[in-house]
């Protein structure tokens, strides 16, 4: 099934409110991204230094709407099942690279706030993702590219049963220097015939 951007995307798990946010929340998000500025950039590409302002998240919101109509992109903010109003983002899920057809499959990315890391958040989270991917999205296939340096994103996806299948050498540039990236993979195999 395709992505709906007209309704409201949420997901629940026990603790976790994942929830596709629009242009209302922006200083939600831009916080979050100050916040973690300083522990993204160990594993992600540089950002720009606007990338901290309302303004070029309100442009970031707007451009992944666009690619939900596309059906090819779709970001899952996570928060406190606690936090009714959603002020605090506590990390994210973005679903990406979505191909329909013969290969049905999708990229994920995910982050977390750094003060909650290792409370099995991003595990509930990334399990409730998965089921969507599978469920609701219906799609075949699940990867994601993770720095071996990165040991604690490889441990987590390994417990949730993913593969490895090698290495994208030279796959981002991380902190001004092009990094290999492990390569997983986890498969719907409900869907193959």
């Amino acid at each position: 099934m395709k992505i709906d951007p007209t309704q409201e995307i949420e997901l629940t798990t026990e603790r976790l409110v994942l929830k596709v946010l629009n242009p209302v929340f922006v200083s939600e998000i831009t916080d979050y991204y100050r916040r973690n500025k300083l522990y993204f950039e160990k594993y992600l590409p540089a950002f720009d230094r606007s990338a901290f302002t309302e303004e070029y998240q309100t442009v970031r919101i707007w451009t992944e709407f666009d690619l939900m109509v596309e059906d090819s992109a779709i970001r899952f903010y996570i928060f406190n099942k606690d936090d009714i109003h959603y002020k605090n983002i506590i990390g994210d899920i973005s679903i990406f690279n979505i191909i329909r057809g013969a290969a049905d499959s999708c990229s994920i990315g995910f982050k977390l706030d750094e003060s909650i890391s290792g409370k099995g958040y991003m595990t509930e989270a990334l399990k409730r993702i998965i089921e969507y991917i599978f469920d609701e999205l219906q799609l075949c296939r699940i990867e994601v590219n993770i720095m071996p340096s990165n040991k604690t994103s490889i441990k987590l996806v390994e417990k949730l049963d993913f593969k490895e299948e090698g290495i994208a050498y030279s796959y981002l540039e991380i902190a001004g220097k092009r990094e290999d990236h492990l390569r997983y993979s986890l498969i719907n195999t409900s869907l193959m015939i």
